[in-house]
């Protein structure tokens, strides 16, 4: 089981989560955005050529008030908000329970209102509430009945074709009635999981995608959700009707539990098939699991650990947004407060403070720094259908903006990885600073310092000039 291979610093780790000791948030000490570096201000030509580089906040010319890709604003949401039941699956919550739930997960650093299928209405009056965006879900209907789930398509071949002017004229009507509405950031496409092997339902997104874009005045993009064990290549099949990769990345649900560089690998998949499709503004979005309720106790209590590593995993593997599967209220799942936590804690550096999705969405990715392993694992396998993988323990991200230099180190495994960031500019003028610790700067004069990783932990770090 998980908890019986966490190492001594895991339990450490765990038992200062669970007492409160530990809070990785934006408002925590030490935690305040760094402000721009300075152009050419060090005496060392080697810093500055380390530092200016990338872009800086002010040139981001896209929309304060927009969601990405249209605006600047980092796209973290959750599917459902409001919705479900502990009773039954599919029942709505009391008002009063329903308002209450928007209103703490609206306020704990969500920036975009997820998918609410049906609850399309509601979705637009929260975003206008909260000064958010939502996303707008299609379902159209034939003669009156809906196209849902994901057989809806099955009846229709050569001998029966689609009735394309029925569907286009239920999508038409649908995107006209509320085009003109600011509060919509996006489009989502019903039924999803289309099948890319079943002709009658590739011409469907076709057809779907065009009419949206021929009645949506503002040219919205476009997304559908993928099932998880979809790979690269079987990503590409659909994917140039849309503008998103928008495919689930569930850990527990698809048994990786104990496998949880799976959320690097699925992401990695998502930026290969944007890569053989030679469109790169195509956007990448993280989907992380909240309904799997733990098997244990000791799994329970991994659960901000787990929310953490997932959703780092795949912003350093290259995702640009976090759709949250799903903030739905469900029987069985007693374990929902302690996920909604979890994410509310990682929203909030990523939206709050430390804006660290604006460093995420419009940074440049360097590869001029090396993590190299001192201790613990260097790989971790992950099981498939057509072979086991062997992917590095440790992965990091190294991102120039604002002229500073951000690291992010995310362990995917069960154990405790020491390892020693380097590549730095010698010299006393680079400083280090721990972003989730109230610990003072210090400077690297060797180019490297020295970093302890717990179980499937996450480090963040900003590199400047000046001592």
């Amino acid at each position: 089981m998980i908890a019986q291979r966490i190492s001594t610093a895991g339990i450490g780790l765990l038992a200062a989560i669970l007492t409160g000791c530990f809070s990785p948030s934006s408002e925590a000490v030490g935690t305040a955005a760094p402000a721009p570096g300075i152009p050419g201000s060090s005496p060392n030509a080697k810093v500055n050529a380390f530092f200016d580089m990338g872009p800086t906040a002010a040139e981001i010319k896209l929309p304060a008030d927009q969601v990405f890709p249209r605006g600047r604003v980092f796209p973290f949401a959750y599917y459902s908000i409001g919705g479900g039941s502990e009773a039954k699956r599919g029942e709505l919550l009391p008002e009063a329970e329903k308002r209450a739930d928007q209103k703490e997960i609206m306020e704990a650093g969500t920036t975009l209102i997820g998918p609410q299928y049906e609850l399309n209405g509601e979705a637009v009056a929260l975003a206008r509430e909260y000064r958010r965006q939502t996303v707008y879900t299609i379902i159209p209907e034939i003669d009156g009945a809906k196209l849902v789930g994901s057989r809806a398509f099955d009846k229709y071949n050569a001998a029966n074709p689609l009735p394309r002017e029925k569907i286009a004229a239920s999508i038409a009507a649908q995107v006209k009635a509320v085009a003109d509405n600011p509060e919509i950031a996006w489009w989502d496409i019903t039924p999803e999981e289309l099948r890319y092997w079943r002709p009658v339902e590739v011409e469907y997104l076709k057809l779907a995608t065009d009419t949206i874009r021929a009645n949506d005045p503002l040219q919205r993009p476009i997304m559908m959700y993928e099932p998880g064990h979809r790979d690269a290549n079987s990503l590409t099949k659909l994917t140039p009707c849309l503008d998103f990769i928008a495919k689930g990345m569930y850990t527990n649900y698809s048994s990786k539990g104990d496998e949880r560089v799976w959320t690097r690998y699925s992401t990695q998949e998502a930026v290969k098939a944007r890569e053989l499709l030679k469109r790169p503004e195509i956007a990448i979005l993280a989907l992380p699991e909240m309904f799997v309720e733990p098997k244990t106790a000791a799994e329970r209590a991994m659960i901000p650990v787990w929310v953490r590593h997932d959703v780092y995993s795949a912003l350093t593997a290259g995702a640009q947004g976090v759709l949250v599967f799903s903030a739905s209220k469900r029987p069985n799942f007693s374990s929902r407060p302690i996920y909604l936590d979890a994410y509310k804690t990682v929203a909030s550096e990523l939206t709050g403070k430390l804006d660290l999705g604006t460093v995420f969405l419009f940074g440049k990715r360097m590869d001029d720094l090396e993590f190299q392993n001192i201790s613990g694992p260097e790989t971790v396998k992950l099981t498939m259908k057509n072979g086991d993988l062997t992917l590095p323990a440790t992965a990091m991200a190294n991102i120039a903006f604002n002229r500073l230099r951000y690291v992010i180190l995310v362990n995917s495994s069960p154990e405790t990885v020491t390892g020693m960031v380097s590549g730095l500019p010698y010299g006393n003028d680079v400083t280090v600073r721990d972003l989730w610790s109230d610990r003072p700067a210090w400077s690297a004069p060797e180019g490297e310092f020295e970093v302890e990783l717990p179980p499937w932990g996450v480090r963040a770090f900003v590199l400047g000039r000046g001592q």
